[in-house]
């Protein structure tokens, strides 16, 4: 009986709902037996990111409860805002509401309220025509090539609107025209949040309003909240450009379309013909394109997590590779942002960059702002920030009030920044009406992540008659575009009048490009200081390029099986699939433990990086020979100091980190200069920082190495890879000499050195709240400091295999000193870099460095520069965390060994009965 009445009261609601859809003419297909029930107010979140719960579909009562299909409705339809009433959303979906004018307008409608079986979308026309509305169904987190994005009935439905329903003072299109002929252009608009709050009309080709119409056709006129208007610039207007400008992109794939769009814009259709194909069409590191007087530069930089400053050591994976190792990512994000501000002469005029930051996801305040805090105060252009919402993925989804209190927090924000050179571009407000016009078009809408696809379209100049190409298509990517080219030229009008009044003709149009690509995608990835491939003439497809070698790419990693063992953190949909992540700690991963193979010296097969072996000398044949730079690897808290200090001593010109000290005023000189930094020393540097990879790369540009006058005697740095990469050539090849100390000993002085060394940039006074035993268990990536930099790879995801590397670098390329025979690793280093040490001179400053050994003392040890800190007993367990798993021991334990051979080598062999006499 209980059954029968339930089965009856069930198709009591049927006959209801199906009356009520007569009623409202929806004309609805035949009712299909899809299984979802109504959606409540619990089964509907608006944060993409959040599971939603499982599909009750799989109830075993199914067979008692009868289903409908998604519709929607138009409701208050004469009303000047419309309402679309979405009827029975299913669970874990969500609904696109398009609202168009074939070849004249398409908008998006507004989400108001969630109700028990009825989602109410509102929309507000700008002028009176006939509609038709598109409701789109998106599974939330269900991505991939093959997934479609349905139309639900009765799409298209159309509605006509009348005079009377609009804002405007006349009945057509040339209302919105006469608003954008008022407006100033936006590039000239002082309020900071002028694109916080990004709202207007996309105007269809058929409809051209002239001044500010995209190459595409379609406009977009902002709305009178805005009050400015975008400004489009032509392919000759900018190859007119009288000086050198240069715009910057720094973001994920879809900011790359708008770097892709500005490519286009500048180039011929010979140049760009194989773009599409070519390593500047998919690159994920670092791309250049200089043609006359505009440079165009587009960085890879992906956000989607950003650690705080404060926050433990992890590693992410993404499905079964990794995607972030350990160390902070900050770091190699701000070593760009120093990169692009080291040469005033190329600072850039307008830089875009993606951040964090959304509706749902208010992270990463501190990141965003220490960039607007570490712009030059003298920089007079404008950064630009976009958000995660910059997809038509993503945008236009979620509540309207939920997108108000994020445009209200962006205000905010801005507010507190108090820069007015910084710009906040409101994703979802510049997004969401062009969902049907994304890159694989409506029905793949949940596929696509860009605005911009490959094409070949023909556009014809209505004033010259001329006939251009565009091989790179999208309206938000062109548009964006436009808008830093205003930022960099200034409004069109003063533009063109100041090209009309230069009194020299462009410089070259020779077009040029580099680039630095990885092969494969790591979203972590920033390389600070590139090793760019340059190229003149028309862009080369991929197959034609130069290829790019293994030692120059950051080889595939797979996650760590003691992270893959963990729960997933989280997941989200790629271009392909759907990406699993996970974040573990770094401390947790399983390390590299010692076996019997790691105890002997390296692998003669193993093939050093070709950088290492064409341009730095062996160690047999650098031996006094002066015609080779010396370069002294500091490895942290190994006499780095006291060996700087001696060879000032001595009267050498060093680069290290003093010369472009900016309160000696040569950082920003555009020439090598040699100069003494102190009135009380006879000192002498060169202005260039070789001990940061912005630094080093400066001093590249700079021709450090191969200068003769000023000459460099000794290149100090820890940055061993992008030395021997940047500053040394086949040509100009350097010779490698550093100073050794027990593992366990340097961990120990560098602990307790940086808690009370408030002079450094890495100090870190909370240390002193620890203990050494707590700080070795989270720091675990200082005990492979020495392997992690002379094989440039992550310290948490370092093998066997490296330290192999390790030992036969170490074994051919660096002459070895030990700190333990500090005085006889000097003489060492004198001899095989061609110095004489004989004179008093030199010899007294030796001594002020080293206590002076006396009969029966065989090696002397350094006395100055040396902190007085506990000492842990070998074989105690403190001694044994701090060797576990510590590839820098088994090195340092090699070293010790080729310290002996190598004393050979260059005839030092020490005896006995000579240090008896």
């Amino acid at each position: 009986m209980k059954s029968l009445l339930l089965i009856l009261a069930l198709a009591l609601v049927a006959f209801a709902l199906v009356a009520t859809k007569i009623n409202h003419d929806t004309n609805l297909s035949s009712t299909r037996n899809i299984r979802y029930l109504l959606a409540d107010d619990g089964d509907w979140d608006e944060d993409d990111d959040v599971q939603q719960p499982e599909d009750i579909s799989n109830n075993d009562d199914d067979d008692l409860v009868q289903y409908f299909e998604t519709s929607f409705r138009v409701v208050n339809e004469a009303a000047p805002e419309l309402q679309i009433e979405i009827i029975n959303p299913k669970p874990r979906y969500q609904y696109s509401v398009t609202v168009e004018s074939v070849g004249k307008y398409t908008g998006t409608a507004t989400l108001l309220s969630q109700k028990k079986g009825k989602l109410v979308y509102s929309w507000r026309p700008s002028f009176a025509d006939t509609y038709d509305i598109y409701v789109h169904e998106l599974e939330r987190n269900r991505y991939g090539a093959q997934v479609k994005t349905p139309l639900i009935q009765p799409s298209p439905l159309s509605v006509t609107i009348s005079p009377d329903q609009t804002n405007t003072t006349s009945e057509g299109i040339e209302s919105l025209d006469e608003r954008a002929r008022n407006m100033i252009p936006c590039q000239s608009v002082t309020d900071m949040n002028v694109f916080s709050r990004f709202d207007g009309d996309w105007i269809g080709p058929n409809v051209k309003i002239e001044a500010v119409t995209l190459r595409t056709g379609w406009t977009f006129v902002p709305s009178e909240a805005m009050n400015c208007t975008f400004e489009t610039f032509s392919q000759q207007d900018l190859l007119s450009m009288p000086e050198k400008k240069s715009i910057h992109v720094i973001g994920t794939s879809k900011e790359r379309g708008v770097f892709l769009a500005l490519a286009d814009l500048i180039l011929s259709n010979d140049e760009k013909f194989y773009m599409h194909k070519s390593v500047i069409g998919q690159c994920w590191g670092r791309v250049n394109i200089t043609k006359g007087n505009l440079e165009l530069v587009y960085q890879d930089f992906r956000v989607a997590q950003f650690e705080a400053p404060d926050a433990e050591d992890y590693v992410e994976c993404h499905n079964d590779l990794i995607a972030k190792d350990s160390g902070k990512f900050i770091d190699n994000a701000t070593s760009v942002w120093h990169e692009v501000f080291q040469d005033e002469t190329s600072w850039p005029s307008v830089i875009l960059m993606v951040t964090g930051k959304g509706e749902n996801n208010w992270d990463f305040e501190y990141h965003t702002r220490s960039f607007v805090e570490m712009l030059p105060s003298s920089w007079n252009g404008t950064l630009i920030f976009t958000d995660g919402y910059f997809s038509p993925r993503l945008a236009g989804l979620s509540a309207n009030d939920v997108h108000e209190k994020y445009k209200s927090k962006l205000e905010e924000y801005l507010e507190t920044m108090d820069d007015n050179r910084v710009r906040w571009v409101d994703g979802k407000g510049i997004s969401k009406e062009m969902r049907m016009y994304a890159e694989f078009g409506p029905e793949f809408v949940t596929r696509s992540q860009h605005f911009h696809r490959n094409c070949n379209e023909s556009i014809i100049d209505e004033s010259t008659g001329m006939t251009s190409h565009m091989r790179v298509c999208g309206n938000v990517t062109d548009l964006i575009a436009q808008l830093l080219l205003g930022f960099t030229l200034g409004e069109k009008k003063d533009y063109l009048q100041t090209v009309q009044q230069a009194e020299e003709e462009p410089g070259d149009m020779k077009l040029t490009y580099c680039y630095d690509c990885p092969k494969k995608l790591l979203p972590f990835h920033i390389t600070p200081t590139p090793r760019l491939t340059c190229v003149e003439g028309p862009i080369r497809p991929l197959h034609e390029r130069e290829n790019i070698s293994d030692e120059d790419t950051k080889a595939e990693q797979t996650c760590p099986q003691s992270c893959m063992s963990q729960g997933i953190s989280w997941s989200f949909g790629s271009q392909s699939d759907t990406v699993n992540v996970r974040q573990c700690p770094a401390s947790t991963i399983t390390p590299v433990t010692r076996t019997a193979e790691t105890s002997n010296g390296p692998n003669e097969s193993i093939e050093l990086p070709k950088s290492i072996q064409s341009n730095l000398v062996d160690v047999s044949e650098g031996v006094g020979q002066t015609s080779f730079t010396p370069f002294f690897w500091h490895i942290p808290k190994c006499a780095g100091t006291a060996i700087q200090n001696l060879y000032f001593c001595m009267g050498l010109t060093l680069a290290n980190q003093v010369g472009a000290n900016p309160k000696f005023k040569h950082d920003e000189e555009t020439a090598l200069v040699e100069f003494k930094p102190w009135k009380r020393y006879d000192w002498s540097v060169i202005n260039v920082d070789t001990t940061t990879r912005a630094g080093i790369l400066r001093a590249q540009e700079l021709g450090l190495v191969s200068s003769k006058d000023p000459k460099v005697d000794l290149v100090v740095s820890g940055e061993f890879d992008a030395v021997v990469s940047r500053l040394f050539d086949k040509t100009n090849r350097g010779k490698v000499f550093a100073m050794f100390r027990h593992p366990v000993e340097r961990l120990e002085s560098l602990f307790y050195y940086l808690q009370k060394a408030n002079w450094e940039s890495t100090f870190h006074p909370e240390w002193a709240k620890t203990s050494l035993r707590d700080w070795a268990k989270t720091h675990k990536g200082e005990k492979n400091w020495m392997v992690h930099k002379l094989v440039n790879k992550d310290v948490h995801s370092l093998t066997i295999d490296d330290l192999e590397l390790a030992k036969q670098i170490v074994k051919e390329k660096i002459l070895v000193g030990l700190e333990s025979k500090f005085v006889e690793s000097i003489h060492r280093f004198n001899v095989y870099s061609g110095i004489d040490d004989s004179s008093k001179e030199r010899q007294s400053c030796i001594a002020s460095l080293a206590r002076v050994p006396t009969k029966g003392d065989k090696q002397a040890t350094r006395a100055s520069n040396s902190d007085q800190h506990p000492k842990t007993t070998p074989g105690s367990a403190l001694w044994k965390l701090l060797t576990e798993d510590s590839l820098d021991v088994l090195l340092y334990e090699y070293i010790e060994e080729i310290y002996e051979h190598q004393g050979e080598i260059i005839g030092l062999k020490m005896k006995d009965s000579a240090d008896d006499e």
